[in-house]
């Protein structure tokens, strides 16, 4: 009965440090991306995409504003002003 408990014990302590190497590896790959952005720029939303190209969609000076930014690079890929028209077109 002892060496059963035992064993079981020695099972559980493996399996913990087994999950925290696991763990450990996922912090590992996790990346930082600072993004600096106008003082009078208010994030609307945010997302992820193929490629982990970053989409911000912004309120800025009266317009939207979207910023694609590739993570991998961290550079920014474009910024497109969403203006009001009459029409859709691109100047």
């Amino acid at each position: 009965m002892f060496v059963g408990l035992s064993n079981s014990y020695y099972n559980l302590e493996k399996s913990k440090k087994n999950i925290n190497n696991g763990l450990n590896q996922n912090e590992q790959k996790l990346d930082i991306l600072n993004f600096v952005q106008p003082l009078s720029a208010q994030l609307i939303s945010s997302s992820i995409g193929q490629d982990n190209q970053v989409l911000l969609r912004y309120l800025y000076e009266g317009n939207n504003v979207l910023v694609i930014l590739n993570s991998k690079t961290k550079q920014i890929r474009s910024i497109i002003t969403i203006k009001n028209g009459s029409q859709f077109g691109v100047n």
